[in-house]
């Protein structure tokens, strides 16, 4: 079975290969039909032409590989079409402007437009080509799921969504005991933990390490700020030190300094839309174009948000906070359009200027609610060891209805990992859920707060 797996790990490199392969090869034949011998400042011949192609390949590989474009194990046909084609639009332009810059002058960009739709065909066969191998010769992994209590359905479902990559053999309650659980364990399964035992947790990893069984662990916090401790040695000893969540005095002033440049370039670009907006938004009510609302960053300091209006004047007259709900009658038919891209949250950039927020961070909730997920998950509040962010991991791997612990896990993991290198990664995942409807879907209809998946 491990064989099998290998060389099934073999022939996905070879599926990728060959993607990066043929977005090459045809960005090679634009390049000669079009360019090549167009260029009025002459360009360095056979190195030159090798140098411009791989780069074109490595930009395409990287850009891919960020945006999921080769996760074929896990991503549905449509999502790695997607953000395949996100990917090419990006190389493209970039290379379009690479040789701009060769050239010293404005090349024509229909010869890129047509590379474009080639490469949108190749996309398509490739990434149904290849799923098509993957899922015939893949075998999903069983999973034996442990828990403690209730049965986790909500988990169940999940998996069933990656149904050719696992398969949940299983369910064993860990209230029967270690020798019991081992007992009806195989060792040629996967096995899936939750929140057990701690003690219980770590005899179980140490079977399956001995039996080289897989493990997948849906981490908690103590899981998560181990994840990020560095090592010393503690004379014959290694010591891991874990990170007290919190950035370096350094840390804090390139944020600081990225933030600004990154607020003050996309208020300077973004004005003439921003105006748009706000007119748009003034001629279908009369209304107040921003909406301002109490949120919470760093330390639990409050401040006022700014948003472009996207529901009725006097949303909440009730006095009851809540999340928008599916197919909330209190969002205006101008408001869905503006959430559904994300163009509501545009004047956060003017609190990123003030330094109340960041451009990459935990969401900013509002006190209200933020008391609500802290009654029942006390830690919530470890999301504000950093500022309040525009985007961030639980925006850009999670959803708008994504579960509090949910995001709690993605946020820790930001302020654990963080370097300006994830910011910049960050950024460039947000482009890619812009345009995915399910990021930003409501919670359930009779839901205040999106629920804890048990």
């Amino acid at each position: 079975m491990t064989d099998i797996r290998r060389k099934n790990k073999f022939k996905l490199i070879l599926d990728i290969f060959v993607n990066v392969l043929g977005m090459a090869i045809l960005f090679t034949a634009i390049w000669f039909l079009f360019y090549r011998y167009d260029l009025a400042a002459g360009f360095l011949y056979k190195k030159g032409t090798a140098v411009l192609i791989f780069i074109y390949a490595v930009q395409f590989f990287l850009f891919a590989g960020l945006y999921g474009g080769h996760n074929i194990e896990y991503l549905r046909t449509t999502e790695i079409v997607y953000s395949q084609c996100l990917s090419m639009v990006l190389v493209n332009i970039i290379t379009w402007l690479q040789i701009c810059l060769i050239d010293r002058r404005i090349v024509a960009i229909k010869p890129m437009l047509l590379l474009s739709v080639l490469d949108v065909g190749f996309i398509v066969f490739w990434s149904i080509w290849s799923i098509r191998r993957f899922r015939k010769r893949h075998i999903p992994r069983p999973l034996t799921i442990l828990y403690s209590g209730q049965v986790p359905e909500g988990l169940a479902e999940k998996l069933n969504h990656y149904q050719y990559k696992f398969k949940v053999k299983n369910y064993i309650d860990v209230s029967c005991g270690y020798d019991e659980i081992i007992e009806r364990l195989d060792k040629n399964d996967g096995v899936l933990m939750g929140e057990i035992d701690p003690i219980l947790k770590n005899k179980i990893i140490k079977y399956c390490f001995e039996w080289k069984m897989p493990i997948c662990i849906l981490p908690n916090t103590e899981e998560i700020v181990l994840r990020s401790a560095y090592v010393i040695s503690l004379l014959d000893r290694p010591l891991l030190i874990c990170k007290k969540g919190e950035l370096s005095l350094f840390d804090e002033f390139v944020k600081r300094c990225f933030d600004l440049a990154v607020a003050w370039l996309g208020l300077i670009v973004l004005s003439p839309v921003m105006l748009v907006i706000a007119v748009l938004i003034k001629l279908q009510d009369g209304g107040p174009v921003f909406y301002k609302q109490k949120r919470l960053t760093i330390h639990g300091g409050v401040f006022e948000l700014y948003k472009f209006r996207s529901m009725v004047v006097d949303a909440e007259k009730d006095g009851v906070a809540r999340l928008a709900k599916e197919n909330d009658s209190r969002i205006t038919p101008l408001g869905a359009i503006l959430r559904r891209f994300r163009l509501d949250e545009l004047p956060q950039l003017i609190n990123i200027i003030k330094g109340e927020m960041s451009v990459v961070g935990p969401r900013a909730e509002r006190p209200e609610i933020a008391a609500q997920y802290e009654a029942e998950i006390p830690e919530f509040s470890f999301r504000l060891k950093v500022k309040a962010g525009l985007t961030g991991y639980a925006q850009v791997l999670g959803r708008y209805n994504t579960t509090p612990y949910d995001k709690l896990m993605w946020d820790l993991m930001y302020i654990e990992s963080y370097s300006l290198l994830l910011d910049l990664k960050i950024i460039m995942m947000t482009l890619k859920i812009l345009f995915m409807p399910e990021s930003t879907s409501g919670v359930g209809e009779n839901d205040i707060t999106a629920q804890r998946d048990l």
